[in-house]
């Protein structure tokens, strides 16, 4: 048996669906102009370069380079099981656009002694068990 999950969840809209279905098929969608090609994360109903509202959710490959991170010590509530853990943002891996696209992320499996400003991670995927939800985290890659 689970153990429940007791830590927030975040809210599954209809404007965000695009991303949660992609997700639960362990692909990672960032919204992207049809009309400037600009990415678009985090979303938002038009796009941040032209304005346009014709944006298409589309699936990136989820490699990227660290861009910054903290160390977290001392966790409220249910986070304070995981301690230490890495939290980083991570620039991904896209051609095109005049902005980078940076995505929030746990990192795991690395020993925070070899966390590096610009190593490449990669997106991994994790069920929620019993919640119907699929969240990303990030880990180590190759070159």
């Amino acid at each position: 048996m689970n153990q429940p999950y007791l830590k927030p969840l975040p809210r599954k809209q209809p404007e965000n669906a695009p991303l949660w279905e992609g997700l639960a098929r362990r692909e990672f969608r960032v919204p992207r102009c049809d009309d400037c090609g600009a990415w678009n994360w985090t979303p938002y109903p038009a796009c941040r370069n032209c304005l346009s509202e014709n944006l298409t959710w589309t699936k990136i490959n989820g490699n990227g380079a660290l861009f910054t991170y903290t160390a977290v010590h001392r966790g409220l509530g249910a986070f304070h099981a995981d301690v230490p853990y890495v939290v980083g943002l991570v620039e991904m891996e896209l051609s095109g656009g005049p902005r980078a696209v940076i995505v929030l992320g746990d990192i795991v499996g690395v020993p925070h002694e070899d966390l590096r400003i610009g190593m490449p991670l990669k997106m991994i995927f994790k069920d929620i068990p019993d919640e119907d939800v699929t969240l990303w985290e990030f880990t180590g890659r190759e070159g």
